[in-house]
């Protein structure tokens, strides 16, 4: 039998350290416009090494130039002005480096923001506040954002999956671990797993044998449409007792991130426009809402003035490179944007052209695969961004659908013609989920009975039943 002992060993390993600037850069990413908009007034009220230019820059090198400097404080030879988003394509295609000092010292970057504060801002606060180990604090951070609008971990786990590159118990612990945040039921997987979470976190395990529990667990389809009857029956009780156990469910909240999403009639402005110029479409980014931003040579001037102290100019130096990391974060967010958007049009012209019949399937890994970065970059790009084009707006997101049964159809264009049956059925004997499937199966969509249904539920289109009319 081999001896068993402890020892000590030192060993070198390959890591990249995510830094609180890495942080905001992916934070940056993800952001929709408006929140954008909000974010830089907030910096330029803050820093005044920024400032706003009422013209576009002619070159990008002028925006990021760096003003004169005095010899005694020169930027040159620091190490720490390497370009922190070189680093953002490291994290996601997993090209470590030597462990690294380079941004332990950086000044952490955390304005106080005039908007309210996002989920994602929220479960990062939380984060900071727990102790886990660095590779679950990355992997929670990947869980962070890729939960929906609604604090929701909706992409399928395969996909979760590809676009992480760590080992799969990993991310799980990580879930597990933001799933104790607060909203509550935050990163669960479905607004029923939301629900039952919430019980069991207000009764304990008490509230496995309660028939508010029962009803969720069991019934939660006819708790959605509120079939009372049904329900009654099979649980084998009362429809009083349902209907108290339905009061008690009403205050629990399916949609954790709900506090966190704005304003429902927030207007959408496009962060893309596409047009069509005789038959070649272009892409167009919409960023004249933003300022174009510089760093202030006047400003840095005055305050490094001889007469200036230490501390002042020490100052003035951590102003300058957040600054610079600044601009250099948002142009990063743009080019990006719009190498997607472009992918978009050589992919999609036949749907830019004809509609909705014509979206072919499209993954986030096709995307990846073709732009060079990682599923999880693109997922964050596209987050919140919409594209107006020919076919009018929709979100980044509406492009990359997965495609039905036979791979050559998109479930968008599927939805879209299963209204299309719908509306013409006669509706004294509407279709059931069957026929309809018959239908699509006769006209070359190969596809079953049970995703009809599910797509018929998620375009929020009553059963045959209930589409009856006498």
């Amino acid at each position: 039998m081999p001896e068993l002992r402890t020892e000590i060993r030192l060993s070198q390993v390959q890591k990249l350290a995510i830094t609180q600037s890495l942080r905001q850069q992916l934070e940056i990413l993800q952001m929709a416009s408006i929140e954008l908009d909000g974010l830089i007034s907030t910096e330029l009220s803050e820093n005044p090494l920024l400032e706003e230019k009422e013209e576009a820059p002619e070159s990008t090198e002028k925006l990021e130039e760096s003003p004169t400097e005095s010899t005694e404080d020169s930027q040159e030879d620091d190490p720490q002005d390497t370009d922190p988003l070189d680093l953002l394509k490291e994290i996601d295609e997993n090209i470590g480096t030597s462990p690294s000092t380079k941004f332990q010292e950086e000044e952490p970057w955390r304005p106080e923001t005039a908007n309210p504060e996002t989920l994602s801002e929220f479960l990062l606060s939380q984060l900071d506040s727990v102790e886990v180990s660095e590779d679950i604090e990355s992997a929670s951070i990947y869980v962070i954002y890729s939960l929906d609008r609604h604090g929701i971990l909706a992409l399928p786990q395969e996909e979760l999956l590809i676009g992480w590159d760590g080992p799969e118990n990993i991310l799980l612990d990580a879930i597990s671990t933001v799933q104790k945040f607060t909203p509550p039921g935050v990163a669960q997987r479905s607004a029923r797993e939301v629900l039952l979470f919430q019980l069991l976190q207000r009764n304990g395990s008490s509230a496995l044998e309660s028939l508010e529990y029962k009803i969720i667990d069991k019934c939660f389809s006819e708790l959605a449409e509120r079939q009372i009857l049904s329900i009654a029956s099979k649980l084998s009780v009362s429809p009083h007792e349902v209907e108290l156990a339905i009061e008690q469910v009403k205050v629990l909240n399916p949609w954790p991130g709900a506090e966190f999403a704005g304003s429902t009639g927030t207007v959408v402005v496009p962060d893309i426009i596409i047009e069509n110029h005789s038959g070649k479409f272009i892409v167009f980014l919409n960023d004249n809402r933003f300022p174009h931003l510089s760093i202030s040579s006047r400003n840095r001037r005055i305050l490094e003035s001889p007469s200036t102290g230490a501390v002042e100019k020490d100052y003035v130096k951590k102003k300058f490179k957040r600054a610079s990391w600044f601009i250099k974060a948002i142009k990063q967010r743009q080019e990006t944007v719009k190498k997607i958007s472009n992918f978009i049009v050589e992919t999609q012209w036949e749907f830019l052209l004809h509609g909705v019949e014509s979206l072919r399937p499209l993954t986030l890994q096709e995307a990846a695969k073709a732009l060079g970065f990682n599923q999880s970059t693109i997922s964050r790009a596209i987050n919140g961004k919409y594209v107006q084009s020919p076919q009018g707006i929709h979100e980044m997101r509406y492009y990359f659908s997965r495609g039905s049964a036979d791979s050559s159809v998109t479930a968008i264009s599927v939805k879209e013609e299963i209204k299309r049956i719908i509306k013409g059925e006669d509706q004294s004997k509407p279709f059931s989920d069957e026929r309809i499937a018959d239908i699509l199966n006769s006209n070359g969509t190969k596809i079953k009975r049970r995703t009809v249904a599910n797509y018929r539920k998620l375009m929020n289109i009553p059963g045959a039943r209930k589409r009856r009319r006498f």
